[in-house]
């Protein structure tokens, strides 16, 4: 009877420790999709805990001991424990930009193994094909328990392939971070998952959501901080610390560019279409940044440098590379404008600065050489 004590106390240790993240999300002022839904898997994921506990008072008998009691118990817990993976995968494919969270189509069809997993539960009472109990009141696995334990896995592990993909193929430096963590989130709930299974009295379960949970957070938060919250480029900070990275370890056969863009005329949109639209149109020109900018990981590195200007650090063989990045920069916000049918003309002036490794410039001097090229630009597009 001694571990009834220590299962409720793990999992309402457990309980109050997510309780505080929850209320962190809640209260956040800049509060993103991702956040929402991370907070609906917490939510879940408490109510779990709670019908964890009310499983081990019914298995313990301190509730009097009742067939429906037992299923009753083990309904809940299977059905809060798929919900709560469904809602990790939506949280996944929300971080990662997936089409898949704001098409309903598609969500309702990643839902049906929850839907199938929820029947077999409820059913299971007059079936028997996941579970029953037997004439000594004992819990038995079905036919199909199977069920219960591919779909949970199914939906983490197909996270976790999609993450661990876009890590090794992508070129975003601060995001390889979030792919690297949706790719790891998995690992601690699977291997107490399996631990439990063996010894299902002892509540290591609890422990992995919630070390998986806050490892989460705790990304997700550092995330936030090296990230712009408007156009999902990198910030000034990020940008910093790569440069001067990059200018402290030369690539062989390969040079230093930066690239400083600034958008045209934005003072002039705000005043004529309100900021909305002004934010709107730094969206489309971080987006036609980030389209010409797809290239070998590590090459290049886009940061909103603040207010109407980006950042570009690029490695790359010879200078007409960089001229060539900065004319499919401006042509693809003029695609792009085209598309979304703006009632006005976006336009960026760049400038282009290469790093002398023989004779090595401080940080600010090598960002103030593509300033001064980005003026004489504008000068020229303002003429």
């Amino acid at each position: 009877m001694d571990y009834i004590f220590y299962y409720i106390e793990a999992h309402l240790a457990c309980f109050f420790i997510l309780a505080l993240i929850y209320y962190k999300i809640l209260k956040a002022v800049n509060k993103q999709a991702s956040s929402i839904y991370m907070a609906r898997l917490i939510g879940i994921l408490m109510l779990y805990f709670l019908a964890e506990i009310f499983w081990v008072l019914v298995d313990g008998r301190v509730i009097k001991y009742s067939i429906t009691l037992t299923y009753l118990s083990n309904v809940f817990t299977y059905i809060l424990i798929t919900m709560v993976t469904y809602n990790w995968f939506i949280v996944s494919e929300s971080l990662q930009g997936d089409g898949i969270v704001e098409d309903r189509k598609k969500r309702r069809l990643v839902f049906i193994p929850v839907i199938i997993s929820a029947v077999l539960c409820i059913t299971a009472f007059w079936t028997g094909l996941l579970y029953y109990v037997d004439d000594s009141g004992t819990l038995v696995n079905g036919r199909f328990y199977v069920i219960l334990v591919i779909i949970p896995f199914g939906y983490m592990i197909a996270s976790s392939i999609k993450a661990f993909s876009r890590f090794a193929n992508k070129d975003k430096y601060a995001e390889r971070g979030i792919y690297l963590m949706i790719g790891i989130f998995p690992f601690a709930p699977i291997v107490c998952g399996i631990l439990q299974a063996y010894f299902w009295r002892v509540p290591f379960l609890c422990y992995g959501a919630v070390v998986a949970v806050l490892y989460v957070y705790t990304t997700i938060q550092d995330n936030m901080i090296s990230i712009d919250p408007l156009t999902q480029t990198n910030n000034r900070n990020q940008m910093y610390k790569f440069l001067i990275k990059k200018m402290r370890n030369e690539e062989s056969g390969m040079s230093l560019f930066l690239l400083m863009v600034d958008v045209d005329k934005l003072r002039t949109i705000n005043d004529a279409f309100g900021h909305t639209e002004g934010d709107r149109a730094l969206i489309r020109v971080a987006s036609a940044i980030k389209d010409a900018c797809q290239g070998p990981r590590g090459r290049m590195f886009v940061s909103r440098y603040g207010g109407d200007e980006f950042v570009i650090v690029a490695e790359m063989a010879y200078r007409a590379e960089a001229t060539y990045l900065a004319e499919q920069i401006k042509n693809n916000i003029r695609r792009l404008s085209d598309i979304e049918g703006a009632p006005y003309d976006v336009s960026v002036s760049i400038g282009i600065a290469q790093y002398d490794y023989k004779a090595p410039v401080s940080l600010q001097a090598f960002i103030a050489r593509a300033d001064s090229d980005l003026y004489q630009n504008k000068k020229i597009n303002n003429a």
